[in-house]
């Protein structure tokens, strides 16, 4: 697969950056972001890879992501996301916390899982909120899509897992179709799980949240 991306399936969002997130990221910012041109060999200095491995696209204010880490700290957790305050809020959790089996990537999700992440590696992927893109003219910036869904059949293990949860029934449904067409991948039970900040709102508001849980039987 080409590493070359010339549709994005995100908006670099700037944002207000508090002063404690501000801190974060430049006292801590090297303790937990990696760089992508480091590729494999940078995780394998920093987390016991021995361990399942679970990534994370857009973590947002990264709450979910800590919280997840902190109740499984024998689990690796991966962290992909643009938003600069999410990264610095993330960063001041996770050293209040003292949690060292988190690593972070402030880049395009994509490129990291092509240029970082060895075949057969991951445990779990989750996909929370992603930007649906409803509009027709901008469907082909989801992220979900064929290209994607045979980068993550390279970059799962057996019975490894992809879970997208959306509050877009047509983000969902097309998800289906997309997956239903393949072979190598199976629709599972979704597991128990905290709900984001996100989804409480969506949740108050009467919004109808879809999760789904694809596993994969085996591999292309």
């Amino acid at each position: 697969m080409s590493e070359q991306r010339s549709i994005r399936s995100f908006v670099r969002r700037q944002g207000r950056i508090t002063p404690g997130q501000k801190r974060a990221i430049q006292e801590y910012w090297s303790d937990y972001v990696l760089d992508s041109s480091c590729g494999w060999s940078a995780l394998q200095e920093t987390l016991n890879l021995s361990s399942p491995i679970i990534l994370e696209i857009g973590f947002g204010m990264g709450v979910s992501l800590h919280n997840q880490a902190q109740s499984n700290r024998q689990t690796n957790f991966i962290g992909i996301d643009v938003y600069l305050p999410g990264l610095g809020n993330l960063i001041s959790l996770l050293q209040k916390s003292q949690l060292e089996n988190v690593r972070l990537y402030y880049e395009d999700a994509v490129e990291v899982i092509q240029r970082v992440i060895k075949d057969e590696s991951l445990d779990r992927v989750q996909l929370f909120f992603p930007d649906p893109w409803p509009k027709k003219k901008h469907l082909k910036r989801r992220l979900i899509n064929k290209t994607f869904i045979e980068l993550l059949s390279q970059k799962l293990g057996k019975n490894g897992e992809f879970v997208l949860v959306t509050d877009s029934q047509s983000y969902f449904n097309y998800t289906l179709d997309l997956f239903s067409s393949r072979s190598d991948f199976s629709r599972a039970d979704s597991r128990e799980r905290e709900a984001t900040k996100y989804e409480k709102r969506g949740l108050a508001l009467g919004n109808e949240i879809y999760d789904v849980t694809f596993k994969l039987s085996q591999q292309n």
